[in-house]
């Protein structure tokens, strides 16, 4: 029914048509773009100016504009422009996955960027907003793990703290679950940032084997999170095995993966949001297991239910039918009990069946609604996406900020993987393919003021905007006030204290701006900001200044090679004037001997030259061996700050070539083979090819081995590494070229009409057409940056 308006779509811009199911008193419009494809997230930037960012999987990051209440289109097609473009990796779910804007971007104007950089690593990289182009590119965390596969995460976002989170999940093959400390896959890693470690990281050892940036764990597929306004509190969505969930972490948390996935024991997070992954869970009542006293119906399973707290569930065929019906569960007294609320007299009654709702397979962007467009109790409800259902489910959240009820919301939205909230106050939501991203608005929100957002978070010393228009012309002119209404007074509007609208201006998004002053103590400060109009309802927006008064060390780099018998050097600067003098050394904590701090291991910064660059300068000893040498340097303000400088030593002897790595023995015809032949010897080997058939090449350079073999049969390569030392190394083998397999049925599957259990654990075992749709598109799928706070 749908595929006449899916036509439309393609052609261009749609007003407000309703072509996906929304709620009744709401209404889309889609604008369409070439362009936006594949897309793996969207952010509006903080600065009032109406841009809406688009990340894209190959690299390229564009950006639309709000114009009078509207995107601006050229033609039928939404007008876009390029911010920058990175060279990614994008294999599987690899590429570039998300976006982040800096808590003081109206001063700084910082973008943050997660990205694929290759097949062994990804990188945090850093723009500067130049008028719309993407300006002074700087890695600030390189060399994050991937395995060039699936679970690669993406998630990334500026805390209420200041810090920068990101999130990596297991790589698809189980790295850094459970215990393990060292990797920040399976992670919610956190920075300065500036890129370094956050010093008050709950594992952070210094010289000891954990990594420094860990801030929460045991998380499958961390795709995306975002910081809930006001609370400043972490939700993380992870795509699971078995089960899609919903974390509110925080530090320290272990949300249980590989072990546990909605039956956490004590110890452990658990999900305050799940669903079973593409299906249903259905649990018996017992006997006597539905019971009604004074408003609140207690129900009783015969197995451990995992349900939680806000779940919807459907009750059928308890023995008196008044028990029968759709409940939202208010409590979870034990594995097996839980309570909903149900008028009626007392009674009791039991059998039937309790069963959850079939909210989709595979979790994808959530949003916090925070403006006033759309009806009051929508205010502070979460949202979220299924990339396998397209469907859009609203959770709704109860005084004490528990989950309070989830519904399904919205549907057909295909291939969602990202929400945000703009500057209008609608909901826009946007797909891997779907070249098209969705507004959804009330059809009749009546005259109102429209603020965004309704919580604001400013650096100490620095700027944040909200925005404000109108819902509807008005008939005369509107005067809006902006005034504190409470709060710290270092907080203040430094523009936008009155705002004018007119017939002519009603839908022009105007900007508020407040700054927070630099102040001598360690506090947080904090306001609530009234906008008011006479004849209309006045809204408040809360604020809160981040503060840190405490200098960092900042180091170009923490990664230092050198030759073995010479020296090198690497600076330090504080980050911010201190209010006294600082004391920072420098010393080798760890590894080789041979390396000694030759000078610098005591500097000293003053009110005066603490942003004057000072040298430590590292020597590595010769020695007999021919071994590569490492150590670390750690740079310390004494009861402060601290950063670690890994130091390679590159042993200067010659040593001939030696082939490491295990070649790849078979093949199937018309199926590109590809073996990457590693080799160790200094200096770095090249490569050469012999075969017994034509085809099969080699990159003299990496050693990468590409071929697609055209007919079955034995194959003999003998791959040659050579350094200019002799011996040369030669691995010489077989490989065993087999024909292509033939299709087993008529289904696209092989003639099973039933998916095979998801071994991979993607959560897409929606049948064929749904997992093509995920090799075609969820490889995108990624977490977002965190917003709010």
């Amino acid at each position: 029914m749908r595929s006449l308006r899916s036509s439309l779509i393609l052609l261009g811009l749609l007003a407000s048509p309703v072509l996906a199911a929304v709620p009744t008193g709401f209404q889309e419009t889609v604008y369409t773009s070439a362009a936006l494809s594949p897309i793996t997230g969207m952010a509006w930037a903080p600065d009032g100016s109406g841009r809406l960012f688009f990340t894209q999987k190959n690299g390229k990051v564009l950006v639309a504009t709000m114009r009078d209440g509207a995107l601006v289109t050229q033609g039928t097609a939404l007008a876009t422009s390029e911010f920058a473009s990175e060279t990614v990796y994008t294999n599987s779910e690899g590429g570039l996955l998300g976006i982040a804007f800096d808590p003081n971007y109206a001063v700084n104007r910082y973008v943050y960027l997660f990205l694929s950089a290759a097949s062994t690593k990804q990188q945090i990289v850093r723009y500067t907003d130049a008028n719309g182009a993407g300006t002074a590119r700087t890695v600030l965390v390189g060399n994050l793990p991937t395995a060039g596969q699936n679970h690669v995460g993406g998630a990334i976002g500026l805390g209420p703290d200041g810090k920068l989170y990101w999130a990596i999940g297991d790589l698809g093959n189980g790295t850094g679950v459970n215990a393990d400390l060292t990797s920040v896959a399976a992670k919610v890693s956190r920075a300065n940032l500036d890129g370094t470690p956050a010093n008050d990281n709950p594992f952070n050892d210094g010289v000891g084997p954990n990594n420094e940036y860990i801030w929460a764990r045991g998380f499958r597929n961390p795709f995306t999170f975002t910081f809930q306004p006001g609370t400043g509190r972490l939700w993380v969505n992870s795509v699971g095995t078995n089960y899609e969930q919903i974390f509110l972490t925080n530090v320290r948390d272990h949300a249980g993966y590989i072990d546990y996935e909605n039956n956490q024991p004590a110890g452990f997070i658990t999900p305050v949001i799940k669903y079973r992954t593409n299906g249903t869970d259905t649990r018996g009542l017992t006997a006597s297991g539905a019971v009604r006293s004074g408003g609140t119906v207690t129900f009783t399973t015969t197995a451990g239910h995992g349900f939680r707290k806000g779940e919807k569930i459907t009750v059928a065929g308890v023995a008196n039918a008044g028990f029968n019906g759709d409940f939202y569960v208010a409590s979870v007294p034990s594995p097996t009990e839980w309570t909903a609320t149900q008028t009626g007299p007392d009674a009791s009654s039991g059998g039937g069946t309790a069963v959850t709702q079939n909210l989709g397979g595979s979790i994808t962007g959530g949003i916090f609604y925070d403006s006033t467009l759309f009806p009051d109790g929508y205010r502070g409800n979460f949202f979220f996406g299924d990339y396998n259902s397209g469907g859009l489910v609203r959770a709704t959240l109860a005084a004490d900020n528990t989950v309070a009820t989830v519904d399904a919301w919205a549907s057909g939205f295909s291939q969602t993987v990202d929400m945000d909230v703009g500057p209008d106050g609608a909901l826009y939501t946007v797909g891997v393919t779907s070249r098209s991203v969705t507004r959804i608005l009330p059809t009749a929100a009546g005259q109102k003021l429209i603020v965004s957002a309704l919580n604001v978070t400013l650096v100490e010393g620095g700027r944040s905007v909200f925005t404000v228009r109108l819902a509807e012309a008005p008939t005369e002119e509107f005067r809006v006030s902006v005034a504190r209404a409470s709060g710290d007074a270092d907080l203040t509007v430094a523009e936008g204290a009155e705002l004018i609208f007119t017939p002519a201006n009603w839908n022009q998004l105007q900007r508020v701006v407040l700054a927070a002053a630099e102040d001598a103590d360690m506090a947080a400060d904090r306001a609530a900001f009234t906008v008011s109009v006479p004849g209309l309802n006045p809204e408040t927006v809360q604020a809160v200044a981040i503060d840190d008064n405490s200098a960092r060390l900042v180091l170009p780099a923490l990664e230092l090679a050198m030759d073995e018998g010479g020296t090198a050097t690497f600076t330090v600067v504080l980050s911010k004037r201190p209010q006294g003098n600082v004391s920072v050394t420098a010393a080798r904590t760890d590894g080789d001997t041979d390396v000694t701090v030759s000078s610098g291991a005591t500097l000293t910064f003053t009110p005066a030259n603490w942003n004057t660059v000072q040298t430590v300068t590292v020597a590595a000893a010769g020695d007999a061996d021919t071994a590569q040498d490492s150590a670390k340097v750690t740079v310390a303000i004494p009861g402060g700050d601290a950063r670690a400088v890994s130091i390679t030593v590159q042993d200067t002897t010659p040593v001939a070539p030696t082939i490491v790595s295990t070649p790849l023995t078979t093949a199937v015809v018309g199926t590109p083979y590809r073996y990457e032949v590693a080799a160790e010897g200094r200096p770095a080997p090249s490569f050469s090819l012999t075969s017994s058939v034509q085809g099969p090449g080699i990159d003299a350079t990496n050693g990468v081995i590409l071929w697609t073999p055209t007919e079955a049969g034995t194959v003999d390569l003998q791959v040659t590494a050579s350094n200019g030392v002799a011996p040369d190394s030669v691995q010489s083998f077989q490989v065993a070229v087999t024909a292509a397999p033939q299709d087993g049925g008529t289904e696209p599957d092989g003639g099973t009409t039933q998916p095979e259990e998801d071994s991979s654990g993607c959560g897409c075992g929606a049948g064929p057409s749904g997992a093509l749709a995920w090799l075609g598109g969820l490889w995108m799928l990624r977490g977002r940056r965190a917003r709010g706070g």
